[in-house]
């Protein structure tokens, strides 16, 4: 803010002088402070300065002489020299309200408020005795900028609320009145103060945004998304709005319409603050995890200590199988932060993917010695011990993840097949069904469980188990031929059964059991073609896949004619298969072969259509 100048005529000012110049030095004086005045209006600033200086000189009792000859050297943008002159002005006249206004309001333009302060204060005070001018709205402004500055919030929002009063509202004075609430998390006064500034002026997009910001922080994304909708639709070029209408649409649950705002954030301005994290994190949430690498590689060249980008850029790295370099970022988390256990966590997983075991279980131990609560450290746990052939450990970990979160689907269908696999067949069941309940279209785990039951000679559950199996997974031979190794168990035990009825008299009961496994016996061979069938067309298919890869590199190698060869061997091997067909299509099209490869792409979109 500019420093208010005021100009005094000199005769006036000397009769307040304690001990006056010579005359013809006042003269003198007089006259330099006018010219210093004429060219300060002309917009002459250094001849003003010159002048002024001269009055300085001649008069230096005077304090106007130094107020004025301080305004013009603060306005040149020498502000030591300017607020030394205001000193020495005040020194000449303490307490005098205008010149500590000069002074406070100086500081603050120069960004240094706690100078500034003492200042502010004493002016202020000094305004508030009986027969004193009050401060203009200018002066209550920047004393509540000052304040803010310095953490005072409660004071700042009194001398802004001042400031309205004796200028009028203004949106930006509500808007800041609102970020100070904001910032102490009184979130309804500071939602009514942005509502205000927005209604007060449509055009303020700060407080728009800073609306959008508040409705987040009260859960209210709808209203959120709607308020910063508003405010990028009125200032599209503002990376501040798309930035923020993206962290809403996050919090909203809405990753892929987030995304393209936080692109335009970083479109607009690259170095906006948090824009590089926030879009890596994005995309990271949205499994694309090879193109939040760079942009986490950029949040941690602004800043190389955001322990945040670096745990996840280790992560990203692990997820796109190179652990080895996700090591380096996840130790300068730690050291950064070694009371973190997510860092030894995401660390443990990428120790897992380079079967360094010893080392994942010193990472998960690590970290549940910082957080013993979490269920899924747990499970992370007893899979590296399970690696390890631990297994009485693992069995211990994987249990206390399941029964601390008995909603996470993993530990009950990992414990399960551990089970299973060391030979404890009905606790392992136990485990299977509660995988099942937890997530019913998980046919592996249905197959899993019908096998454990199967072994378990439980055959009427694993039949039933294995029934769902055939029907989440149609396209594997595995279930089919277990079903059928179960019927055909339970016929065996069906035509026991009639033996035993026919060796006690009972020949009804005999027929009944003979026909029992007539029919099971039926339907187990009719699994066990279908699990042939399907074996040979996974066969076929992967047959016609290596086809297919064949001909696309032909293909990419301009040999048209080979590619036309490859292409058909793999429709050979699987018709069935709708990507072989629309790649032997584009090579008739390369050969000019126009009705041969329509007939290809209607076959295509017919099996697309059909599945």
């Amino acid at each position: 803010m500019a420093a208010t100048l005021l100009f005094t005529l000199l005769p006036f000012a000397l009769g307040q002088a304690a001990k006056a110049p010579k005359p013809s030095a006042v003269q003198r004086a007089d006259a330099a402070f006018r010219a210093g005045f004429a060219a300060r209006q002309a917009g002459n600033l250094s001849e003003a300065r010159a002048r002024f200086a001269e009055a300085v000189r001649f008069a230096p009792q005077i304090p106007e002489a130094h107020e004025a000859l301080g305004a013009v050297l603060v306005e040149l943008g020498k502000t030591a020299e300017g607020i030394a002159e205001f000193a020495s002005a005040l020194k000449r006249r303490p307490g005098d309200g205008a010149i500590e206004a000069n002074i406070a309001l100086t500081y603050a333009k120069a960004g240094d408020p706690a100078k500034a302060l003492p200042y502010f204060e004493a002016a202020f005070t000094a305004s508030q005795q009986p027969g004193r001018q009050p401060m203009d709205a200018a002066f209550c402004e920047g004393y509540a900028r000052a304040l803010a500055a310095v953490g005072r919030r409660a004071d700042a929002i009194s001398l802004f609320q001042a400031a309205i009063e004796r200028g009028g509202a203004r949106a930006e004075l509500l808007d800041a009145i609102g970020s100070l609430h904001a910032q102490m998390s009184e979130w309804e006064p500071a939602k009514q103060a942005f509502e205000q500034a927005v209604e007060l002026n449509g055009s303020y997009t700060s407080a728009r945004v800073h609306l959008g910001i508040v409705l987040r922080q009260q859960q209210d994304l709808d209203d959120s998304v709607k308020t910063l909708q508003a405010a990028v639709a009125h200032e599209p070029g503002n990376a501040q709005a798309h930035f923020e209408l993206g962290r809403s649409l996050e919090a909203a649950g809405q990753d892929e319409g987030a995304l393209p705002e936080l692109q335009e954030t970083v479109r607009l301005d690259p170095a906006f603050d948090g824009g590089p994290n926030e879009l890596a994190m994005t995309l990271q949430r949205l499994g694309r995890q090879e193109e939040a690498i760079p942009w986490f590689q950029k949040a941690l060249e602004r800043d190389p200590k955001n322990i945040g980008a670096l745990t996840n850029l280790g992560l990203a790295l692990t997820l796109t199988g190179k652990a080895k370099e996700a090591l380096e970022y996840f130790e300068k988390a730690r050291v950064l932060s070694p009371q973190d256990a997510t860092i030894y966590k995401d660390r443990g997983v990428a120790h897992i993917q380079l079967s360094a075991f010893e080392d994942a279980i010193a990472d998960f131990q690590a970290a549940l010695a910082l957080d013993p609560n979490d269920p899924q450290l747990h499970y992370d746990l007893g899979l590296a011990y399970k690696f390890k052939d631990r297994m009485d450990e693992a069995v211990a970990e994987l249990s206390k993840a399941g029964k601390m979160d008995p909603t996470l689907q993993d530990p009950p269908y990992t414990l399960g097949i551990l089970l299973m696999q060391i030979g404890r067949l009905d606790e392992a069941a136990v485990e299977l069904k509660k995988a099942v309940a937890l997530r019913p279209e998980n046919g592996d785990a249905w197959s899993i469980l019908g096998s454990t039951l199967k072994q378990a000679s439980r055959l009427d559950e694993a039949a039933e188990a294995l029934r769902h199996a055939v029907e989440l997974l149609p396209g594997q031979p595995g279930p089919p031929v277990t079903l059928a190794g179960v019927l055909a168990n339970q016929a065996s035990a069906a035509l026991a059964d009639a033996e035993a009825a026919e060796t006690a008299g009972d020949n009804a009961k005999a027929e009944q059991e003979r026909a029992k496994a007539a029919k099971l016996r039926a339907e187990a061979a009719e699994f066990r073609r279908h699990s042939a069938e399907l074996a040979r067309a996974s066969v076929n298919r992967q047959k016609a896949n290596f086809a297919l890869n064949a001909g696309n590199q032909l293909l990419l190698r301009g040999q048209v004619a080979d590619a036309v060869s490859r292409f058909q061997e793999s429709v050979a091997a699987d018709a069935t298969f709708a990507e072989a067909h629309k790649q032997l299509a584009a090579a008739y099209d390369r050969q000019g072969r126009a009705q041969d490869a329509a007939a290809e792409r209607e076959k295509a979109a017919g099996l697309e259509a059909g599945k």
